[in-house]
């Protein structure tokens, strides 16, 4: 009889250590969580695009996200870098990559009346299809939207070629800009002409 009063006691005694435990580990989740979200916030990522043949060419990022209810856009954009050496590099939070658009203006650009603009989807094809310029100035639609990263470091490949726009006045020179390789899009596809995706105001990606 004492033997098995103690092993009830004894059980007892361990179900209340559970029950106290349980009420810590479940707050605990909460604030892990929240932790999380300021890592999250606070990541950043170092993105490179590789461009051949646009030494000089100048380069920013802009970020346009809407409400819900679409009454409030937030914008974000990068200050403008130069390609060097085939190059060029931004530090800038990861969360700004997710929606984020690409402008671009090359040396040799006439008075276009927009801002040339990377596509990063043509219609017709799948994320890691691989575009062509022969390909990319037959497309009809493009989206101007990237989904983004989550990685610390990632570098894009970028084709900018010469062509010939309709510019604000008359013919002049201009770019085209795509990923050669298919990147993940967000948003609604854009009309654009012979492949070249122009921008007057800013691309809200939702």
């Amino acid at each position: 009889m004492t033997i098995r009063t103690t092993l009830i006691g004894t059980a007892l005694t361990a179900v209340a250590l559970l029950a106290t435990t349980l009420p810590t580990a479940a707050t605990a989740g909460p604030a892990e969580s929240a932790r999380s979200d300021q890592r999250a916030a606070a990541a950043r990522t170092q993105l490179t695009f590789t461009v051949d043949d646009c030494e000089g060419c100048e380069i920013q990022l802009s970020n346009a996200r809407s409400t819900l209810d679409a009454d409030v856009v937030h914008f974000w954009s990068s200050r403008t870098r130069t390609v060097r050496d085939g190059s060029v590099t931004f530090d800038i939070p990861t969360k700004r990559t997710w929606g984020m658009s690409v402008a671009v203006k090359a040396p040799w650009e006439g008075f276009t009346g927009y801002r040339t603009t990377v596509a990063f989807r043509y219609n017709g094809e799948r994320v890691g299809d691989a575009v062509t310029l022969e390909e990319a100035v037959t497309k009809r639609r493009a989206s101007a939207c990237w989904e983004g990263v989550r990685r610390r470091d990632v570098t894009v490949p970028l084709v900018v070629e010469e062509v010939e726009v309709d510019g604000a006045r008359k013919r002049v020179p201009g770019s085209i800009a795509f990923v050669p390789t298919t990147e993940s899009w967000i948003g609604e596809m854009r009309e654009v002409v012979d492949g070249v995706l122009g921008s007057q105001d800013v691309n809200i990606c939702r």
